[in-house]
């Protein structure tokens, strides 16, 4: 499975996205700014565990990102 994300600041864009998506049979999933952090959180954790240390502003740097 192949994932893509498109970040759009208006409500009638993701509406348009959502519904060519729909149509053309690609499953859509609106992501909610928590689970967005979420993603970014473990991102970076997984980022960090590779490396001896991460400061906090090397994670929040990546969170804001």
């Amino acid at each position: 499975m192949t994932n893509l994300l498109i970040s759009a600041t208006k409500k009638t864009d993701v509406k348009l996205l959502t519904d060519l998506a729909n149509r053309i049979g690609v499953k859509v999933k609106v992501l909610s700014e928590d689970e967005m952090l979420d993603i970014g959180m473990l991102k970076a954790m997984e980022e960090g565990s590779k490396s001896d240390y991460v400061t906090r502003e090397q994670v929040m740097k990546r969170l804001k990102s």
